[in-house]
């Protein structure tokens, strides 16, 4: 990409090591009236920072990072405590859990020498939990009523009250855990404090489910050539509704700037899917052959599975998974890592620029193993996950300059009164 398609930004160079910032992401004439660079003031009980980069090139002031000085002890620690007292409480008790674990993270993540604050309380998402018990309880009411009125109780002899009520569920569900996830993301921002500052998301989380919930479908019938347009049409109101304080951020983005490259990810992935499908049919044609079976031989076998049958599925379908894997995963990674960094480098707020050099393998790192502790930890690795997240987030995004404090305002807007309901009913609400 060029610097042209931009007014501040350029792609950061992938081999960017951890400890030099990638390109100055804007014109040397940006960086005037930029106050001088300060150093991070030294919470108490804190280890030493990392010493600061050189001065970036163009004569702006030196790049910083986020610190993330969370222990994945102290972490496991408070997990634990939280699966102990939900195993005691039936569950209820995750509201509260999940905010402990919010404000440990949050609390030990600063920027520019200033560390984050979470104030959300776990009866907020109690609240937001039950409300969304509430909107379920009154669709089914509405769903019997047309059963009983509309349909007259029997509209097919094979469709019923609860089919009709999953197919009433599959039709609104998308727009649901789209409106869910804008909603979420407000109530996490709104009870975000850093400098005291307290952070928000406009916009409206239903005009989002809906702009969700057309261009996924739009995109599925076109056969996903129209990603790049849903990407940054999806990332424009999460990024340009982010505030902090009455200092917004703002999001130059064009769908047209990525379409490049996205085109060749797209048809090299349709050929990593026939190579490695005609590897795996090939492996499978052998394997019959080598054991003389007949096709015949096969379907009795297939309608009669024993053990030595089942365990020579599941060998197959583990191999197919490895070939798929090797094939098709390091391009997605590759994919969703130019992505990021595009969607980064055209983010700014105020006279603060941002920029990452993540690179296919740390991107490999954060969708696969991440993935992989939590699937074979049956999800008891998940303070592992965070602990990774925080510390890739902290290794990989460059800060450029700092915000002009005497312009920043506190927010009138306090944020919604509750939090992640409709998150908590479809299980995405994670941390």
């Amino acid at each position: 990409m060029s610097n042209n398609l931009s007014p501040w930004t350029q792609t950061a160079p992938q081999d960017a090591s951890p400890t030099t910032p990638p390109g100055t992401p804007w014109a040397p004439q940006q960086l005037t009236n930029q106050p001088p660079h300060q150093p991070p003031n030294q919470p108490p009980n804190q280890p030493p920072r990392e010493p600061a980069p050189a001065p970036a090139s163009g004569g702006g002031p030196p790049p910083s990072r986020p610190v993330y000085d969370g222990r994945l002890g102290e972490l496991y620690a408070i997990y634990l405590r939280h699966l102990a007292l939900m195993l005691l409480t039936l569950g209820w008790s995750r509201f509260w859990g999940r905010t402990n674990i919010r404000r440990y993270v949050w609390s030990h993540l600063a920027v520019l020498g200033d560390r984050f604050e979470y104030r959300g309380r776990g009866r907020e998402l109690l609240i937001g939990f039950l409300f969304a018990l509430l909107l379920v309880a009154a669709w089914v009411g509405l769903m019997w009523l047309v059963w009983r009125f509309v349909f007259h109780e029997r509209p097919m002899a094979s469709f019923g009250m609860f089919d009709l009520f999953s197919l009433s569920v599959a039709l609104i569900g998308f727009p649901l855990a789209y409106v869910g996830h804008y909603a979420g993301l407000r109530y996490r921002l709104s009870r975000t404090r850093w400098r005291g500052i307290r952070c928000g998301l406009g916009g409206s989380a239903w005009g989002f489910g809906a702009l969700a919930t057309g261009l996924h479908f739009v995109n599925a019938t076109t056969a996903y050539l129209l990603t790049p347009l849903v990407s940054v049409n999806l990332a424009r109101p999460r990024i340009a509704n982010t505030r902090v304080g009455s200092l917004p951020f703002v999001f130059a983005g064009r769908a047209g700037d990525i379409y490049g490259r996205y085109l060749g990810y797209y048809f090299l992935n349709i050929l990593a899917w026939v190579v490695a499908g005609v590897a795996v049919f090939a492996a499978v044609g052998g394997t019959i052959e080598s054991l003389g079976l007949s096709s015949d031989d096969l379907l009795k076998l297939l309608a009669k599975p024993g053990l030595n049958t089942v365990l020579l599925i599941l060998a197959f379908a583990f191999g197919a998974y490895i070939v798929f894997g090797l094939l098709i995963l390091p391009l997605r990674c590759w994919w969703q890592a130019y992505l990021l960094r595009y969607l980064v480098t055209h983010s700014r707020a105020g006279n603060v620029l941002f920029t990452t050099a993540i690179s296919t393998r740390q991107m490999w790192g954060f969708l696969v193993l991440n993935y992989l502790i939590v699937l074979l930890t049956l999800g008891i690795g998940w303070p592992v996950v965070m602990h990774r997240t925080m510390k890739l987030i902290s290794a990989q995004l460059w800060i450029y300059g700092a915000p002009e404090g005497h312009e920043i305002r506190q927010s009138a807007d306090r944020g919604p009164g509750y939090g992640e309901g409709l998150l908590d009913m479809f299980d995405v609400a994670g941390i």
